[in-house]
């Protein structure tokens, strides 16, 4: 049976503190400006546009930034929004707009945590899961499909160049030849994560965290697969990834 795609959540980790970024007292980087729009206005743009509209946000540290920014929020992109904060019983979705879902997970708890706890916040078979900090142009459509096709859990990838130049060297350490910033031979790990709820509640650990002990138990039992991003993709984690974006990547940036 195919997945109904729209019935999920979509966690968005904004938890941590980000001390690389800005100092305890100052905004979070999910809530600065690229362009037109905040980093987290575009991640969730671009869940929205293919109809999933349903978001959880763990909060932790920087909550009251959150909470602010979210509360005075009426409209993301053309749809409203129905913002609720610490929901104390059954929640009341509201079609054809975005339901933003926040709650306080902590400050001392890991990402893993801070998932499982979603799940009793708002109650789905599955979830998408992507970190605060990251945007790519996932192209939803090939990956509906191939979940739908392997009925796995599935964790996004990108191929990436290296920032350095390469040594390629003989056995006897001569070298064989060099090449600039070449495509690393195996892809990074860009977060937008599907789960199963499944596979959440049996795989859970209070002392484990998501990239580490979860994901290598997923793989161990062969129930998440990859799909590979072929698109655009940058995460900020300091201020100097800012700059660096707005200096190497306008045209990008003119499309959010």
């Amino acid at each position: 049976m195919k997945i109904d795609f729209s019935q999920s959540a979509c966690i968005i980790l904004v938890g941590g503190a980000g001390t690389r970024f800005s100092k305890k007292n100052e905004s979070p980087k999910q809530l600065i400006k690229i362009f037109k729009r905040t980093l987290l206005e575009n991640i969730i743009i671009g869940f929205s546009k293919k109809n999933l509209n349903n978001f959880i946000l763990p909060l932790g540290h920087k909550k009251n930034f959150f909470v602010n920014f979210l509360k005075k929020k009426k409209k993301i992109l053309n749809k409203k929004v129905n913002f609720i904060y610490n929901p104390k019983s059954d929640l009341i979705l509201k079609k054809k707009q975005i339901n933003l879902v926040a709650f306080d997970s902590g400050t001392s708890v890991s990402k893993l945590t801070r998932i499982k706890k979603c799940l009793n916040i708002l109650k789905s078979n599955y979830y998408f899961v992507t970190y605060g900090d990251g945007l790519a142009n996932i192209d939803f459509n090939k990956y509906f499909n191939l979940i739908n096709k392997k009925k796995k859990n599935f964790i996004c990838s990108k191929k990436i160049r290296s920032q350095y130049g390469h040594l390629v060297c003989r056995n006897d350490n001569s070298i064989n030849f060099f090449t600039e910033k070449p495509y690393m031979k195996d892809p990074i790990n860009i977060g937008y994560y599907f789960f199963f709820r499944s596979a959440i509640e049996n795989f859970y650990n209070k002392n484990h965290e998501l990239e580490d002990q979860f994901l290598n138990k997923l793989i161990k039992k062969r129930l998440i697969n990859q799909f590979n991003h072929e698109g655009f993709f940058f995460n900020i984690d300091k201020k100097t990834d800012l700059l660096k974006l707005k200096a190497e990547k306008k045209n990008i940036l003119k499309l959010l």
